[in-house]
């Protein structure tokens, strides 16, 4: 269910403009993510700071695509959460209590402080990419293929980003091992 919400503005931008276009597309995405943090709260969810900054940036260039009839904002508004993520992913290994990609997978991994750096410096350039990405098929394919790439990368880039992980931490020997047949049993009888 909360993965469904998650995922409900970007659903509800392509649904919409399959049928219409895109600025009632946009209107579309902005009520549906003032209806996604209605369901959070109503639900007792916590709201992430990255969901607070996607809205943000959803109903601000919502706002202007509607007010100036100009597409250019609501394309641009992947770029611009993917660049927010990056610089607060690896900002976050030097400012604040520590970085966001261990806080986020610390309580399942336990890895050396240099697999946590290359980890961070891997999604903050995999957000980078992202947010070019969007601006290369935003200016040089047509709307369509742009609204159809929105949908895609919205499940791709997170299944991207795993799979990446995993990859690395698999190649660089750091997975951890599979649990001993015991404590595998003791877990499944917990749940």
């Amino acid at each position: 269910m909360k993965q469904l919400v998650d995922f409900l503005p970007v659903l509800a931008f392509v649904g919409v403009y399959v049928f219409t276009d895109i600025f009632v597309a946009t209107a579309a995405l902005m009520g549906s993510a003032v209806v996604q943090l209605a369901v959070f709260k109503w639900k007792g969810w916590p709201i992430s700071r990255q969901m607070w900054v996607v809205i943000w940036v959803a109903l601000v260039s919502g706002a202007l695509t509607l007010l100036f009839q100009n597409k250019t904002f609501i394309q641009w508004k992947p770029t611009i959460v993917y660049w927010i993520m990056a610089c607060a992913i690896v900002g976050s290994r030097y400012v604040g209590t520590g970085d966001h990609i261990q806080k986020a997978l610390g309580r399942v991994l336990v890895l050396a402080d240099r697999a946590w750096a290359h980890l961070t410096w891997g999604w903050g350039v995999a957000m980078l990419a992202a947010g070019g990405a969007n601006l290369a098929v935003a200016y040089g394919f047509s709307e369509q293929a742009w609204v159809t790439y929105k949908l895609v990368s919205a499940f791709a880039i997170p299944v991207v980003l795993t799979v990446g992980s995993v990859g690395y931490l698999a190649a660089s020997g750091q997975l951890p091992e599979d649990l001993p047949e015991e404590e595998a049993l003791e877990g499944a009888e917990r749940q």
